[in-house]
């Protein structure tokens, strides 16, 4: 029996930094978490770094009872195995750590446990979990920073961890155990980042620049995973740092650098739904609302009172669509009338894609923005060789400028970008200050 109920394969695409332990280290780290339980009860540690000296003191006190030799090698790795299984999440740690994952997924007792690599996609991890009860543990690991259990009575769970990454669990009769964490990125990338990845152009940078400044509403649609927060996160480099933003949302995943800024977070076990939050901002005088997700009638239809009451210079949202039409489409299905649809500026379609490399005969993803159109009865793709835009006479009127005047101003828009700083921090800083003057 594995006490545990973890352990490290031999097979896996990405090998974590623990070693396969043994039977007698097993038990080693089993007997200083037991030790380790019993000797809290009556003495709180204080931090990480005490409990790792109070953790080592114990793996080394029940090695000596047992009359086990460990070399200093030998010690290390089972106290590092020690404090990750006692204080941490065992193997899970070095995967929430790791910054090139952005999707850890637990399938099941006895299957690897996967990982998705921002570069390399999704990938077999050489570690497991041996049973349920395994799986459950780890979940209430998870979970009690947050105030919540999983039983076999309540066998669901949808949190967000206290770094933002979104935690959903399940046992049975649910599934027969599982564990999804989207990991949430502390830092956001800026939109010359998203560039430099091949995300968006310049030159489409460059109108959406003057699109979020100015008081035009916007929505970014897409696919799973496509990369809609993000680029969502990005754009808001582009307003003034000074002005009022309400966010709404059902997890924490807007991420903007305005310091004066309200989440307002829905609640279904109290009730509090994502629609209440919209109506509530109407109150709140916001400069700039933001949507977290739009996914039913209800909340398609609070997004379009803010819209049309236009207390807020620009209202802004995400929803899965493949296509900007598509995402007309869906709105019409949720009973939003064409009249109100107008009240929508532009919309960003932005998709993950396969591309496949013959020579390596493997498949990579990318994410970009394919689409850039306004809506003006119906949809009208902004880029395109022939046809007009009324975007632009839109963004005009906004600054009370000539149209001319806004299409030199595109050009030093593209100039400005590039030659920013990567970082968002420093990205943000820059285009504040050459915009309006400073932030603070």
């Amino acid at each position: 029996m594995n006490v545990l109920g973890w352990r490290i394969l031999d097979k896996g695409d990405y090998f974590v930094g623990f070693p396969a332990l043994g039977r007698e280290e097993k038990e080693l780290v089993a007997a200083a978490e037991e030790r380790f339980k019993e000797a809290t009860r009556t003495r709180e540690a204080k931090g990480r770094e005490e409990s790792e000296g109070l953790i080592e003191e114990m793996v080394i006190s029940a090695a000596g009872e047992r009359g086990i030799f460990l070399g200093k090698e030998q010690q290390d790795y089972v106290c590092m195995a020690a404090v990750s299984q006692i204080y941490g999440f065992a193997f899970l740690e070095e995967l929430l750590s790791n910054p090139e994952i952005e999707e850890i997924s637990v399938i099941g007792p006895e299957k690897p446990v996967f990982a998705y690599f921002r570069r390399k996609g999704w990938n077999a991890v050489n570690a497991c979990f041996d049973d349920e009860k395994a799986i459950e543990g780890m979940i209430n690991r998870l979970s009690r920073p947050l105030g919540r259990h999983i039983t076999m009575q309540n066998p669901r769970i949808d949190a967000t961890l206290p770094d933002g990454s979104r935690l959903h669990a399940s046992l049975p009769p649910v599934s027969g155990g599982e564990i999804t964490i989207r990991k949430f990125r502390d830092r956001p990338f800026s939109p010359k980042e998203l560039a430099m990845n091949g995300t968006v152009r310049m030159e489409e940078l460059a109108l959406l620049s003057l699109l979020m400044q100015c008081d035009l509403s916007v929505i970014v649609a897409g696919n799973t995973a496509s990369g809609k927060t993000t680029t969502m996160n990005a754009l808001f480099t582009f307003v003034p740092a000074d002005e009022r933003v309400i966010i709404a949302e059902e997890t924490p995943e807007i991420n903007v650098p305005h310091e004066h800024q309200l989440r307002l977070l829905a609640n279904r076990e109290m009730g509090i739904e994502l629609r209440d939050l919209v109506y509530d901002s109407l109150r709140m005088r916001p400069d700039r609302m933001v949507v977290g997700e739009i996914r039913n009638q209800k909340e398609a239809e609070a997004l379009f009172d803010v819209l049309l009451a236009g207390q807020a210079r620009g209202s802004y949202a995400t929803m899965h669509a493949q296509s900007a039409e598509e995402a007309l489409s869906r709105l019409k299905s949720f009973g939003i009338p064409r009249l109100d649809l107008e009240s929508i500026d532009c919309i960003v379609v932005q998709r993950r894609m396969l591309q496949y490399d013959p020579g390596k005969r493997k498949n990579t993803e990318t994410r970009k923005v394919v689409e850039i159109a306004e809506v003006d009865n119906g949809v009208r793709p902004v880029f395109r060789k022939t046809g007009e835009t009324r975007l632009l006479e839109k963004i005009a009127e906004s600054f009370s400028l000539e149209e001319r005047e806004i299409r030199e101003e595109l050009k030093k828009r593209k100039r400005l970008l590039a030659s920013a700083p990567d970082g968002y921090a420093g990205f943000y800083a820059e285009i504040q200050e050459r915009l309006f003057g400073g932030c603070r």
